[in-house]
């Protein structure tokens, strides 16, 4: 699922010079990306009810962070960083919400969304995505 999300990202949204995973965001995420904008996908958690039948079948619930990265170094205030990471997250929104990465997941729908950090110039923001499927035991 993550590897779908993000290639459809990378191959729909080309204003993002970089899409990630999440060694990417780590080490982008120890000083700042060598390039931007940038996005990362990341799978935040996952949480599996109980199951309601004899065979072990379960629905999980997953949320996926989609990390956003903008700059502009000559903006001290961050408005003109705000007005790229909008319009960027406009895009991916419209790529993202309603999608399926497979049959085997239910369509993708919005979660929360918060600012990361503000630092260096860098406006660092994440918007939750989330889906569900069945986990079913083989023995």
């Amino acid at each position: 699922m993550i590897n779908a999300l993000k290639e459809r990202i990378k191959q729909t949204v080309p204003e993002l010079k970089f899409v990630g995973e999440a060694a990417d965001f780590q080490a982008a995420a120890e000083s700042n990306p060598l390039v931007t904008p940038a996005c990362f996908v990341l799978l935040m958690d996952e949480r599996p009810g109980k199951s309601q039948t004899d065979v072990l079948v379960q629905r999980v619930e997953a949320t996926v962070g989609v990390a956003f990265v903008v700059k502009n170094l000559k903006d001290t205030k961050g408005a003109a960083a705000r007005g790229a990471l909008d319009a960027l997250r406009k895009k991916v929104k419209e790529q993202v919400f309603g999608w399926q990465a497979s049959a085997e997941f239910d369509p993708f729908e919005r979660g929360a969304s918060r600012l990361l950090a503000f630092r260096d110039g860098h406006v660092w923001w994440q918007d939750l995505y989330l889906t569900s499927y069945y986990d079913r035991s083989l023995l």
